[in-house]
């Protein structure tokens, strides 16, 4: 039984609870949590504040529910360098798994105004689009949509794009390259047919990135707004040192004194 605290709302007692469990390694990954039946009883709260305490377990990533067999701990997690740009398959390849993918969705057509604006695309061009649920060791992990210039594209069309990596088909086929990046990061919670796909509860949380990649000419080649399962994969940046960082602000802090 956890201390009451009158301060503190009970359902967050309990997620303080599990979650100090699972970091000192009493839940472990892969661990199946037990049921609510049984929870409920150990921690002598109602089903409603249970719920409660889960969700935010869920949010924090730790928690992850399989239908028809649970929900489980979840915290070794596939780490992405975002200082570097790597594809998919090279991902799972640097982690030991197998990559593979499903295309939902490809076609040709004109860009909406948002893509069209951020591929600086003129009006007579048009982009491939490809929906891609991306998968490691059998598991989905990734939707991918992406959005390419299609006189770039072109010519990987003939590919099985299913079976292999995009980016390693354009160095084999072409002479483009790629170069810069500009990617950004938030969260997002699962929609039904995003659940629905990566067999997951709605509103399962999610980390979308939203990338740009050039080409080493600085021409647009690839507008994508990727979703990540949180409990799957997680991504690490390396910062600057802090003087660095700050180097103009406490200059011009030592010429103010």
């Amino acid at each position: 039984m956890l201390p009451i605290e009158n301060r503190t709302p009970r359902y967050y007692q309990i997620f303080q609870d599990i979650y100090n469990k699972i970091d000192e390694g009493e839940f472990k990954n892969g661990d199946k949590l037990p049921g609510e039946s049984e929870l409920c009883k150990t921690y002598n709260v109602s089903r409603g504040t249970l719920r409660e305490a889960l969700k935010l377990l869920f949010q924090y990533g730790l928690l992850v529910r399989e239908q028809g067999r649970g929900t489980f701990v979840t915290i070794n997690k596939i780490g992405q360098d975002v200082n570097q740009l790597m594809g998919f398959t090279s991902l799972m390849q640097s982690n030991n798994k197998k990559a593979s993918g499903k295309i939902l969705e490809i076609h040709t057509k004109r860009p909406n105004p948002v893509v069209k604006q951020t591929m600086h695309l003129d009006d007579t061009d048009k982009v491939v689009r490809i929906i891609r649920l991306r998968y490691g060791d059998d598991k989905p992990m990734i939707i991918e949509r992406s959005y390419f210039t299609e006189r770039l594209f072109k010519p990987l069309l003939e590919y099985n794009l299913e079976k292999e990596s995009i980016y390693d088909l354009l160095y084999k086929h072409t002479n483009q390259r790629l170069g810069k990046a500009k990617q950004t990061i938030e969260a997002a919670l699962a929609t039904p047919t995003e659940a629905e796909l990566f067999n997951i509860n709605v509103g399962s949380p999610l980390l979308l990135m939203t990338r740009l990649i050039l080409l080493l000419d600085g021409t647009p080649f690839e507008y994508t707004k990727d979703l990540y399962r949180a409990d799957k994969l997680k991504f690490t940046i390396e910062t600057k040192p802090y003087e660095e960082s700050t180097n103009n602000i406490l200059l011009e802090l030592v010429n103010f004194q």
